[in-house]
């Protein structure tokens, strides 16, 4: 028996499970949801009229 097959046959079993390896992470591996969009700013009046009424009592 040659040490040298031996040798080469080790390496090859290592590198074909590196390789397993990665394509099992690559495989499993779920898409990243995106990130929440940010909230619109205020600005203006509300077309919906759902903006707060003003209290005129606390002008006076």
């Amino acid at each position: 028996m040659e040490l040298g097959s031996i040798r080469n046959k080790v390496i090859i079993a290592a590198l074909l499970a590196v390789v397993g390896g990665i394509i099992t992470v690559l495989v499993s591996k779920r898409p990243q949801l995106p990130a929440p969009a940010p909230e619109p700013p205020r600005l203006g009046y509300s077309r919906n009229g759902s903006a707060p009424e003003r209290d005129l009592s606390a002008t006076h």
